[in-house]
Protein backbone atom coordinates (compact mmCIF):
# COMPACT_ATOMS: atom_id res chain seq x y z
CA UNK A 1 0.00 0.00 0.00
CA UNK A 2 1.51 3.50 -1.20
CA UNK A 3 0.06 7.19 0.21
CA UNK A 4 0.20 8.67 -2.94
CA UNK A 5 -1.11 12.03 -2.25
CA UNK A 6 -1.12 14.11 1.15
CA UNK A 7 -4.47 14.31 2.71
CA UNK A 8 -5.62 17.75 3.55
CA UNK A 9 -5.71 19.47 7.01
CA UNK A 10 -4.85 19.22 10.26
CA UNK A 11 -5.88 16.81 12.97
CA UNK A 12 -6.09 19.05 16.11
CA UNK A 13 -7.72 16.88 18.87
CA UNK A 14 -10.90 18.66 20.11
CA UNK A 15 -12.98 17.92 23.22
CA UNK A 16 -14.78 14.52 24.13
CA UNK A 17 -18.46 15.21 22.53
CA UNK A 18 -21.97 14.02 24.60
CA UNK A 19 -23.49 11.31 23.47
CA UNK A 20 -26.64 11.45 21.67
CA UNK A 21 -30.25 10.07 22.82
CA UNK A 22 -30.99 6.39 21.34
CA UNK A 23 -32.70 6.20 18.22
CA UNK A 24 -34.77 3.54 15.60
CA UNK A 25 -31.05 4.20 13.25
CA UNK A 26 -29.42 2.17 15.72
CA UNK A 27 -31.44 -1.00 15.87
CA UNK A 28 -31.36 -3.88 13.70
CA UNK A 29 -35.07 -5.00 13.25
CA UNK A 30 -35.49 -1.20 11.56
CA UNK A 31 -32.17 -1.86 8.89
CA UNK A 32 -33.39 -5.13 7.95
CA UNK A 33 -37.08 -3.74 7.30
CA UNK A 34 -35.88 -0.91 5.60
CA UNK A 35 -33.43 -3.17 3.45
CA UNK A 36 -36.75 -5.41 3.11
CA UNK A 37 -38.35 -2.72 1.09
CA UNK A 38 -35.42 -1.70 -0.65
CA UNK A 39 -35.02 -5.21 -1.69
CA UNK A 40 -38.16 -5.25 -3.15
CA UNK A 41 -37.84 -2.41 -4.81
CA UNK A 42 -34.25 -3.45 -6.67
CA UNK A 43 -36.40 -6.46 -7.76
CA UNK A 44 -39.23 -4.60 -9.42
CA UNK A 45 -37.74 -1.29 -10.59
CA UNK A 46 -33.69 -1.09 -10.75
CA UNK A 47 -33.42 1.24 -7.87
CA UNK A 48 -30.64 0.39 -5.84
CA UNK A 49 -31.83 2.25 -2.59
CA UNK A 50 -30.84 5.14 -0.85
CA UNK A 51 -26.94 6.42 -1.15
CA UNK A 52 -26.25 7.55 2.46
CA UNK A 53 -24.71 11.04 2.33
CA UNK A 54 -25.61 11.41 -1.46
CA UNK A 55 -23.78 10.28 -4.33
CA UNK A 56 -20.89 13.71 -3.74
CA UNK A 57 -19.77 12.30 -0.70
CA UNK A 58 -19.54 8.85 -1.40
CA UNK A 59 -17.70 9.92 -4.70
CA UNK A 60 -14.95 12.07 -2.20
CA UNK A 61 -14.54 8.44 -0.81
CA UNK A 62 -13.63 7.04 -3.91
CA UNK A 63 -11.47 9.52 -4.66
CA UNK A 64 -9.69 9.22 -1.90
CA UNK A 65 -8.99 5.76 -2.27
CA UNK A 66 -7.97 6.13 -5.60
CA UNK A 67 -5.38 8.57 -4.97
CA UNK A 68 -3.91 6.82 -1.73
CA UNK A 69 -4.28 3.30 -2.43
CA UNK A 70 -2.20 2.09 -5.49
CA UNK A 71 -2.30 -2.17 -5.13
CA UNK A 72 -5.72 -2.21 -7.01
CA UNK A 73 -5.67 -5.91 -5.12
CA UNK A 74 -5.08 -4.23 -1.44
CA UNK A 75 -7.73 -5.84 0.96
CA UNK A 76 -10.69 -3.20 1.14
CA UNK A 77 -13.45 -3.55 3.68
CA UNK A 78 -16.37 -1.48 4.12
CA UNK A 79 -18.14 -1.65 7.34
CA UNK A 80 -22.23 -1.74 7.23
CA UNK A 81 -22.06 -1.90 3.41
CA UNK A 82 -25.33 -1.32 3.18
CA UNK A 83 -26.44 -1.82 -0.66
CA UNK A 84 -22.65 -2.04 -0.97
CA UNK A 85 -22.70 1.16 -3.38
CA UNK A 86 -19.22 2.64 -2.04
CA UNK A 87 -17.51 -0.80 -3.25
CA UNK A 88 -18.82 -1.12 -6.54
CA UNK A 89 -17.87 2.29 -7.65
CA UNK A 90 -14.46 1.49 -6.26
CA UNK A 91 -14.14 -1.69 -7.88
CA UNK A 92 -15.59 -0.08 -11.59
CA UNK A 93 -14.24 3.67 -10.78
CA UNK A 94 -11.10 2.70 -9.25
CA UNK A 95 -10.56 -1.09 -10.82
CA UNK A 96 -10.15 -2.20 -7.10
CA UNK A 97 -10.93 -6.39 -6.80
CA UNK A 98 -10.18 -7.54 -3.12
CA UNK A 99 -13.62 -5.86 -1.58
CA UNK A 100 -15.45 -7.23 0.88
CA UNK A 101 -18.37 -5.69 2.27
CA UNK A 102 -20.61 -6.58 5.88
CA UNK A 103 -23.31 -5.73 7.61
CA UNK A 104 -25.46 -7.12 10.48
CA UNK A 105 -28.35 -6.96 8.53
CA UNK A 106 -28.82 -10.04 6.17
CA UNK A 107 -31.44 -8.12 4.25
CA UNK A 108 -28.66 -5.46 2.99
CA UNK A 109 -26.04 -8.26 2.26
CA UNK A 110 -28.92 -9.76 0.21
CA UNK A 111 -29.49 -6.54 -1.82
CA UNK A 112 -25.84 -5.81 -1.86
CA UNK A 113 -25.24 -9.60 -3.46
CA UNK A 114 -28.37 -8.89 -6.42
CA UNK A 115 -26.88 -5.42 -7.35
CA UNK A 116 -23.17 -6.79 -7.53
CA UNK A 117 -24.48 -9.53 -9.62
CA UNK A 118 -26.39 -7.03 -12.03
CA UNK A 119 -23.70 -4.80 -13.14
CA UNK A 120 -21.15 -8.10 -13.41
CA UNK A 121 -18.99 -7.30 -10.23
CA UNK A 122 -19.86 -10.40 -8.21
CA UNK A 123 -16.72 -11.53 -8.59
CA UNK A 124 -14.47 -8.61 -7.70
CA UNK A 125 -16.55 -7.77 -4.29
CA UNK A 126 -17.43 -10.55 -1.18
CA UNK A 127 -20.21 -9.49 0.87
CA UNK A 128 -20.94 -11.15 4.09
CA UNK A 129 -23.22 -10.70 7.40
CA UNK A 130 -21.06 -9.49 10.20
CA UNK A 131 -21.49 -8.07 13.95
CA UNK A 132 -18.72 -5.69 14.06
CA UNK A 133 -18.81 -5.26 17.62
CA UNK A 134 -18.02 -8.77 17.94
CA UNK A 135 -14.07 -9.93 18.59
CA UNK A 136 -14.97 -13.57 17.47
CA UNK A 137 -17.22 -12.35 13.87
CA UNK A 138 -14.03 -9.36 13.49
CA UNK A 139 -11.03 -11.77 13.49
CA UNK A 140 -13.48 -14.26 10.98
CA UNK A 141 -13.84 -11.60 8.06
CA UNK A 142 -9.89 -9.84 8.87
CA UNK A 143 -8.44 -13.34 9.25
CA UNK A 144 -4.31 -13.08 9.51
CA UNK A 145 -3.88 -11.06 6.44
CA UNK A 146 -6.04 -8.05 7.71
CA UNK A 147 -7.41 -4.94 5.80
CA UNK A 148 -5.01 -2.59 4.08
CA UNK A 149 -7.94 -0.13 4.42
CA UNK A 150 -11.28 -0.04 6.41
CA UNK A 151 -14.11 2.12 5.38
CA UNK A 152 -17.60 3.97 7.27
CA UNK A 153 -19.77 5.50 5.69
CA UNK A 154 -22.44 6.36 8.58
CA UNK A 155 -22.23 2.79 10.32
CA UNK A 156 -20.42 4.43 13.47
CA UNK A 157 -22.89 7.22 13.59
CA UNK A 158 -26.04 4.51 13.88
CA UNK A 159 -23.79 2.52 16.62
CA UNK A 160 -23.35 5.96 18.40
CA UNK A 161 -27.73 5.38 18.19
CA UNK A 162 -27.62 1.96 19.60
CA UNK A 163 -30.26 1.80 22.40
CA UNK A 164 -28.97 -0.04 25.88
CA UNK A 165 -31.57 -2.79 26.16
CA UNK A 166 -34.05 -1.06 23.88
CA UNK A 167 -34.46 1.96 26.31
CA UNK A 168 -33.66 5.85 25.57
CA UNK A 169 -30.23 5.59 26.53
CA UNK A 170 -27.05 4.74 24.03
CA UNK A 171 -25.28 1.38 24.16
CA UNK A 172 -21.81 3.08 25.23
CA UNK A 173 -20.09 -0.63 25.47
CA UNK A 174 -21.04 -0.81 21.79
CA UNK A 175 -19.65 2.43 21.26
CA UNK A 176 -16.61 1.85 22.93
CA UNK A 177 -16.52 -1.55 21.42
CA UNK A 178 -16.35 -0.11 17.61
CA UNK A 179 -13.10 1.66 17.57
CA UNK A 180 -11.23 -1.71 18.75
CA UNK A 181 -13.14 -3.53 15.84
CA UNK A 182 -11.44 -0.94 13.30
CA UNK A 183 -8.02 -2.16 15.09
CA UNK A 184 -8.96 -5.62 14.99
CA UNK A 185 -9.13 -5.57 11.16
CA UNK A 186 -6.79 -3.25 10.23
CA UNK A 187 -2.83 -4.38 8.91
CA UNK A 188 -0.24 -2.38 11.21
CA UNK A 189 -0.12 0.00 8.40
CA UNK A 190 -3.72 0.03 7.37
CA UNK A 191 -5.92 3.29 7.24
CA UNK A 192 -8.89 3.72 8.21
CA UNK A 193 -11.91 6.35 6.47
CA UNK A 194 -14.65 7.44 8.29
CA UNK A 195 -17.38 10.03 7.01
CA UNK A 196 -19.82 10.58 10.01
CA UNK A 197 -22.84 13.39 9.53
CA UNK A 198 -23.40 13.55 13.12
CA UNK A 199 -19.82 14.02 14.31
CA UNK A 200 -17.39 16.85 13.23
CA UNK A 201 -13.91 16.18 12.42
CA UNK A 202 -12.40 17.07 15.86
CA UNK A 203 -15.04 15.15 17.62
CA UNK A 204 -14.00 12.32 15.27
CA UNK A 205 -10.04 12.80 16.40
CA UNK A 206 -11.15 12.69 20.09
CA UNK A 207 -13.36 9.66 20.00
CA UNK A 208 -10.84 7.33 18.45
CA UNK A 209 -7.86 8.79 19.61
CA UNK A 210 -7.04 6.56 22.33
CA UNK A 211 -6.40 3.75 19.43
CA UNK A 212 -6.14 6.08 16.31
CA UNK A 213 -3.85 8.55 15.14
CA UNK A 214 -5.74 11.17 12.69
CA UNK A 215 -3.54 11.19 9.55
CA UNK A 216 -5.75 14.00 7.37
CA UNK A 217 -9.59 14.86 6.28
CA UNK A 218 -11.41 15.28 3.14
CA UNK A 219 -13.06 18.29 2.60
CA UNK A 220 -16.50 18.81 2.05
CA UNK A 221 -18.70 21.53 0.85
CA UNK A 222 -19.05 23.86 3.63
CA UNK A 223 -21.51 26.50 5.14
CA UNK A 224 -21.56 29.46 7.31
CA UNK A 225 -23.72 30.23 10.65
CA UNK A 226 -23.55 32.67 12.93
CA UNK A 227 -19.72 33.39 12.12
CA UNK A 228 -19.01 30.05 12.46
CA UNK A 229 -18.29 27.63 8.97
CA UNK A 230 -19.12 24.30 9.34
CA UNK A 231 -20.10 21.03 6.75
CA UNK A 232 -22.91 18.36 6.89
CA UNK A 233 -20.68 15.62 6.43
CA UNK A 234 -16.64 14.80 8.12
CA UNK A 235 -14.39 12.83 6.90
CA UNK A 236 -11.01 11.96 8.58
CA UNK A 237 -8.33 9.56 7.89
CA UNK A 238 -6.79 7.69 10.59
CA UNK A 239 -3.52 4.97 11.20
CA UNK A 240 -3.40 2.94 14.15
CA UNK A 241 -1.41 4.89 17.10
CA UNK A 242 1.96 4.09 17.26
CA UNK A 243 1.50 2.74 21.43
CA UNK A 244 -0.39 -0.05 19.61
Amino acid sequence: MSNKAEIVGSCEQGNEPVSFEASKLGRKDHWDSVYDREINTFRETGDIGEVWFGEDTAAKMVSWVCNNIEDTDARILDVGCGNGHLLLELAEDGGYTNLTGTDYSPQAIELAKGIAASRGLGDKVTFVEQDFLSATEVARIAGEAKFDVVLDKGTYDAICLKPKDGGADVDQQAIDTYPESVVGSLKDSGVFLITSCNWTEDELVARFARHLECVGRVKHRSFRFGGAVGQTVATVAFKKARSL
